[in-house]
């Protein structure tokens, strides 16, 4: 099967029933296929910010620390069998072709009774699938949306549950203020566990996970930022000392460090666990960590950055990042998908660019923001904004100009799929 063959039987429009308490469809599809999660181990990561970075940086700790490790991200910037990684290998066409045949008969059945499950259920069971045939040690799993409801919030055999930063987001399903969006998040922590947590969380939003973490029995470990030294941050690397261990990290952007710093005490707890993990391998598993589309360096003149940031609390850490550009000549290629708060993303960051360039990126499942309305939201706040038909009639009008300094592509993790798809074709 080829990609698009892949994704429309995936994403295919079948019956089901819109009610799914307690996650009840995922249960019983995976039922049917005899529970692979159940004989597997994960590391839990939900949040709003952050996730698939967090998620990078344990799978490699772990590698490095000679485990065979699964990681599961979403969505992709690559290629679709990105989702799906084992020791940073990505599953082939072939394996998902085989796991298709396997669970096709059951979704045809589940179909028949009104209450087949939807494309992210379908991915989340051939992941559990791939990494129980291949005997993998432990799975870093990361939560699509939310968390309670969300379809990886199934398993049981949680070892540590690491919960992000929380801000707004996806506000239609999780919630309109901070404390139900945590709630949701906190969905995953299970009884008598152990809980790892941001060490920046808002107060209302921290008092929540110390109440979910209360009731559920669970150990919540914060990192301790008086014993954080940034040594060095900018727009190459971040350079830090916790607890008097000094670690580099090539994810950058000052947020990677507080990501990084949760893995450091996820490490620590599955050590106390148990698990054979050296301080050397915390070391070179968090300097190793690569994840596309994360503040991604491309070129050196003009600087080039492509980020997937798609909401206010992804705006507030960029505008961190753009504080090293302030009062140069910097320029904005920005695309969102219908659902998200441009509105507050195009606030936060408007002022530190000459000019706002807006495009509509290009993909199957999502539609993107019409930039008419854009535009005027730029010029609401007095930003200077342009719009183009294509993203490389955008970026080559961004190189036009005279002593650029930085162009970012942000504002969408599709915008970053389809920017850097156009540079690997170039």
């Amino acid at each position: 099967m080829t990609n698009e063959e892949i994704l429309s039987y995936i994403y295919k429009e079948r019956n089901h029933t819109k009610e799914n308490v307690d996650n009840e469809r995922m249960k019983k599809f995976l039922s049917k296929l005899n529970n692979p999660q159940d004989n597997l181990k994960f590391i839990h990561i939900a949040g709003t910010n952050g996730k698939g970075s967090t998620t990078t940086m344990m799978a490699s700790v772990l590698k490095n620390s000679g485990y065979k490790v699964g990681k599961f991200i979403s969505p992709y910037i690559i290629c679709f069998n990105e989702r799906i990684q084992i020791n940073d290998e990505f599953i082939s066409n072939e394996q998902l072709e085989k796991y298709i045949k396997q669970v096709d008969p059951i979704i045809t059945e589940m179909e028949k009774e009104n209450n087949a499950p939807i494309g992210f259920e379908i991915i989340t069971a051939i992941a559990f699938m791939y990494y129980y045939d291949n005997n993998c040690d432990i799975v870093c799993l990361e939560v699509g949306m939310g968390g309670r409801l969300d379809p990886t919030n199934v398993i049981t055999t949680t070892l540590v549950s690491i919960i992000t930063v929380i801000d707004f987001d996806h506000t239609k399903f999780l919630g309109n203020t901070l404390k139900e969006i945590a709630e949701e998040k906190c969905g995953i922590i299970k009884k008598d566990k152990i809980t790892v947590t941001y060490p920046l969380q808002d107060k209302e939003v921290l008092n929540t996970i110390r109440a979910y973490c209360a009731k559920n029995n669970n150990k919540l470990y914060i990192p301790n930022l008086k014993l954080l030294e940034t040594l060095k941050s900018n727009h190459n690397i971040n350079y830090f000392s916790y607890k008097g261990t000094f670690y580099k990290l090539n994810l950058i952007g000052e947020f990677q460090i507080y990501n990084a710093l949760m893995v450091i005490v996820a490490s620590n707890v599955l050590i106390n666990l148990g698990y054979k993990i050296s301080f050397s391998a915390i070391n070179t598993g968090i300097f190793d960590a690569k994840f596309p589309a994360r503040l991604e360096k491309f070129e050196d003149y003009p600087n080039l950055f492509v980020d997937g940031s798609h909401n206010p609390a992804g705006a507030r850490s960029l505008k961190g990042f753009l504080r090293e550009y302030k009062g140069k000549k910097n320029y904005a290629i920005l695309a969102f998908t219908k659902d998200k708060d441009y509105d507050s993303f195009i606030q936060e960051i408007g002022s530190s660019f000459e000019e706002l360039i807006f495009v509509k990126f290009k993909n199957e499942y999502k539609k993107s923001e019409d930039t008419e309305n854009l535009l005027k939201c730029a010029e609401k706040y007095g930003f200077c904004a342009k719009a183009f038909e294509t993203i490389k009639e955008a970026y080559d009008y961004a190189l036009s100009k005279e002593n650029v300094d930085l162009i970012l592509v942000t504002g969408s993790l599709y915008l970053a799929s389809n920017f850097r798809d156009m540079l690997t074709k170039e």
